[in-house]
């Protein structure tokens, strides 16, 4: 296993045993991300917004209810060849 791989799923199985405390205001100013304008289709749920980094060849998709706690949903990962990115 990488070096770098152990503390990543670390802060992921701490966000998801957390995912209640984890909310956007935490999110924001902590972790540097982008806005994306729609969430991706393989998001299921409703009345949410996403938010994005990129870690090597990895894309993960931070998904927050679009409400006044803003709370965090789910973290998808979309491995090198799942995804494609457009810049305007």
């Amino acid at each position: 296993m990488k070096p770098l791989l152990v503390p990543a799923l670390l802060v992921a199985a701490a966000v998801s045993a957390h995912a209640q405390e984890f909310g956007y205001m935490a999110f924001e100013p902590s972790v540097n991300h982008i806005d994306l304008k729609t969430c991706p289709a393989k998001v299921t749920a409703k009345d949410v917004f996403c938010r994005a980094t990129l870690q090597n060849d990895t894309f993960h998709v931070y998904v927050f209810k679009d409400d006044e706690d803003m709370t965090f949903v789910e973290m998808l990962s979309f491995e090198d060849g799942e995804y494609e990115l457009t810049f305007k």
